[in-house]
């Protein structure tokens, strides 16, 4: 439909940029929300590390991509129907925050997955296939992060022809549709890979199934930004090659931002269990005195305050062994008898049993940070 063949008088002259506006701003509004109870879960614990660092900074770009998405609703009028677009609009200023949208996009995903990967990194420090696999996986992501970059930078050559087509006639530039869809599958395939290694780390676990399921589904956040991403290519894949007549009619520019703040939630989710604990002990079948073992004791190790020790419940082979030593008196000999549990007391004679434990779980030493013993 065509303002030249038809009167506006006759077409609707509604307008959703203001719920534009709203998505916009509520989505990075709720992953700050996530960020500031996940740092306030660090400060309970003392573990802030490098997984909080690397959110913290993909969290700062995610509101530089907020201000950019907003710059592009207003300049590109998004939200209202083509025909109330003003005549002889300048668009470059426009295409220049959506070109700026489209290099921050990538390198947020990215960093909000590399997060996740350090902070399952600090969980498996003890099962080296895993840490091999979890390396892997951020190198690629990271070798990913930077390709996408730069193909998004040389999108179109010369690079004002990303904002300007108009100067530039004869640019070369890829195909649009093609591009967003191949860099999103890309990204699509890392989430996935991503979400097995929770699965992976707990598969070994001594503990009961539904216990089991409980922690997968806590690390396992990221199934959301999964779904989101396979939302968001479907239906940009669709836009782009189909676009129809009135176009900036849409909501669908903000699927982007919904995308990347949701990643946020489901990065941090996990990191909360401390909180959740304190609040609600038993929703995680933990009682209030392991609570306060676990996080409010100085010398707890610092996985263990993460909430999340795993290491130590694994199926590997244990030994306990009980020894009885009996101490006299009147002299200097000694007697040791092992797995004696009785204690009897006699005239000068006082018997003491110490119980020696040896855990086999890793051909590695332990280090601090690195326990799992405990997730539920």
């Amino acid at each position: 439909m065509s303002a030249s063949t038809v009167s506006t008088a006759d077409l609707p002259h509604d307008s959703i940029q203001p719920q534009a506006i709203a998505l916009v701003f509520a989505f990075p509004a709720a992953a700050t929300a996530a960020l500031a109870l996940r740092i306030y879960s660090r400060a309970l614990t003392r573990t802030f590390g490098s997984d909080d660092w690397v959110i913290l900074f993909a969290g700062v770009l995610y509101w530089a991509e907020t201000f950019t998405s907003y710059k592009v609703i207003k300049l590109q009028f998004i939200g209202f129907h083509v025909w109330d677009i003003p005549v002889g609009t300048d668009t470059a200023p426009g295409w220049k925050y959506a070109y700026a949208t489209e290099l921050l996009y990538n390198p947020i995903l990215a960093l909000v997955k590399t997060s996740i990967l350090l902070f399952l990194l600090r969980l498996a420090l003890q099962k080296s296939a895993v840490q091999k696999s979890i390396w892997a996986l951020m190198i690629f992501n990271g070798i990913m992060m930077v390709v996408t970059f730069f193909l998004t930078v040389f999108h179109c050559i010369p690079i004002p022809s990303n904002w300007d087509a108009a100067a530039y006639p004869n640019a070369k530039c890829l195909n649009f549709a093609d591009f967003v869809t191949g860099t999103a599958c890309v990204a699509i395939l890392t989430d996935v890979l991503v979400l097995i290694l929770p699965t992976w780390i707990v598969y070994n676990l001594h503990i009961q199934w539904k216990q089991k399921l409980m922690v997968i589904g806590i690390l396992s956040f990221g199934l959301v930004t999964v779904v989101a991403g396979i939302v968001r290519v479907i239906l940009l894949d669709r836009y782009d090659r189909h676009l129809p007549p009135d176009f900036s009619y849409s909501l669908l520019f903000c699927i982007s931002t919904i995308e990347v703040g949701l990643s946020f939630v489901a990065a941090c989710a996990p990191a909360l269990k401390p909180i959740v604990v304190r609040i609600a002990p038993k929703l995680l079948g933990t009682t209030s005195r392991s609570r306060d073992n676990k996080y409010l004791k100085g010398g707890t190790p610092q996985a263990s305050r993460l909430g999340y020790r795993l290491d130590n419940l694994s199926r590997n082979t244990r030994q306990a062994t009980n020894v009885t030593q009996i101490e006299s008196t009147e002299g200097e000999d000694k007697l040791s008898l092992e797995n004696n549990s009785e204690h009897r007391m006699k005239d000068g004679i006082v018997m003491t049993t110490e119980t020696q434990v040896m855990w086999h779980t890793s051909s590695q030493p332990a280090k601090n940070g690195t326990s799992m013993e405990s997730l539920v």
